[in-house]
């Protein structure tokens, strides 16, 4: 059996918390301080390839001083409204290998499962750029 995963939500009317087992908390909502369903979703895109790419640089010696990953998601314009195409727009600065940076990051979009989930809808385009 796989890992397990457990958060818990609290709702007003239009507005929640979303509330994870340690107690940090996210606020939910349509409001421009709070974030929406989709936010959240390419959220959780962002960080988990983030992360699957942190383990792989790692293991390739890459290193970089940061990563801005500035996600971009268009839904379709059907009833359910599911994503219809995913841009990917990443930030590299003070790389010391771009070819390895690539290249991890290539790999990471393979092993990301949030990735993975999401490209089963909508199709996903991702560019780096260095600094």
């Amino acid at each position: 059996m796989g890992s397990k995963t457990h958060i818990k939500t609290v709702y007003g009317h239009t507005e929640g918390q979303l509330i994870n087992d340690l107690g940090a908390t996210l606020p939910l909502g349509l409001d421009g301080d709070k974030f929406s369903p989709y936010q959240m979703l390419l959220g959780a895109l962002s960080y988990c390839l983030f992360l699957t790419y942190e383990s792989l640089a790692e293991k390739m010696a890459v290193e970089h001083t940061s990563v801005e990953i500035d996600i971009t998601g268009v839904k379709r314009d059907d009833k359910v409204s599911t994503l219809e195409h995913v841009m990917i727009d990443v930030l590299a600065k003070g790389v010391n290998d771009q070819k390895k940076f690539e290249r991890s990051f290539e790999i990471a979009t393979r092993y990301c499962s949030v990735f993975n989930t999401i490209s089963q809808v909508a199709k996903i385009e991702w560019k780096i750029r260095y600094e």
